[in-house]
């Protein structure tokens, strides 16, 4: 890989996608925004009924709107990976993009890091940018002593208190956390798969497929719940519960990574092989 032509790569499709990515970018702001927007009426509502500046802000406290501007990115970014391959999403974006002076790695890794990493810093100054709002529509409109940082900002600002239950959250609930990070992070990963396969509506595609996965998943299980209440299960008896416990977490741990690198190992496959024109990519 030589990363001057990485670095071209970028220049060109920076040049090219500028107002694509722009409008993906404010596209979240505004996904996130929603949440600011609601804290914003609802405390109008409250003042304006009660009259209780306090009561009013307690309603939503800087937790809960913090989390729901965090939830906010987390549905918007399967979207936003959607958007992976969208120089591939006619004929002529692939004319460009395949014979783009540069190798299929180096082309791929841009895009990679455009929609992980773009999106990343993207929630990271959303998320910054609506709480100073938030600041400081509260420090104007009620008064400074009201105001408060959400609690990922207020990490910035050294609030100890907060950086605290961060860290101990994460020490207590370490392997829940991994189990659920890892398993978001499948999810998302097919949503990349699914803009490898197809490049027009691959979003609704990739939704559609986890519907009818998890569909028939419940019926399987559903039917297969009476077969297993019926077996013997006295020869299980003996076993270790911290070494089946262990077992399963692992195994768990194992089909998730597989799960994570099958999704990216074949969105790079079907990538190098992209064609001007194909069945499903007309």
């Amino acid at each position: 890989m030589d990363i001057n032509r990485l670095m071209h790569v970028a220049r060109w499709n920076m040049a090219i996608n500028r107002a694509q990515y722009l409008k993906l970018a404010l596209s979240l702001f505004l996904v996130m925004s929603l949440p600011l927007l609601l804290f914003v009426l609802k405390t109008i509502w409250m003042v304006a009924f009660t009259g209780n500046v306090d009561f009013a802000l307690a309603q939503v406290p800087g937790t809960t709107l913090g989390t729901w501007m965090s939830v906010s990115f987390i549905f918007a970014w399967p979207i936003l990976l959607g958007y992976t391959f969208h120089n591939l999403l006619t004929k002529q974006s692939r004319i460009k993009e395949l014979t783009l002076p540069a190798s299929n790695l180096e082309k791929f890794l841009f895009h990679a890091l455009v929609t992980v990493v773009g999106s990343l810093l993207m929630y990271a100054l959303s998320y910054l940018l609506l709480d100073l709002v938030q600041y400081l529509y509260v420090g104007l409109v009620f008064g400074f002593p009201h105001a408060q940082w959400v609690p990922y900002s207020s990490v910035f600002f050294d609030d100890m208190a907060t950086r605290d239950a961060i860290e101990t959250l994460g020490r207590s609930h370490f392997w829940l956390l991994l189990v659920m990070d890892m398993s978001y992070v499948a999810f998302l990963s097919t949503f990349v798969l699914g803009g490898a396969i197809k490049y027009k509506h691959n979003v609704l595609w990739t939704v559609l497929f986890h519907w009818a996965f998890w569909f028939v998943w419940l019926v399987i299980l559903g039917l297969a719940t009476p077969m297993l209440a019926d077996l013997q299960w006295d020869a299980l008896s003996g076993v270790d519960p911290d070494l089946a416990l262990s077992v399963v977490k692992w195994g768990t741990f194992l089909v998730l990574a597989l799960i994570i690198v099958g999704c990216w190992t074949g969105a790079y496959r079907l990538y190098t092989r992209a064609q001007i024109t194909t069945r499903r990519n007309k």
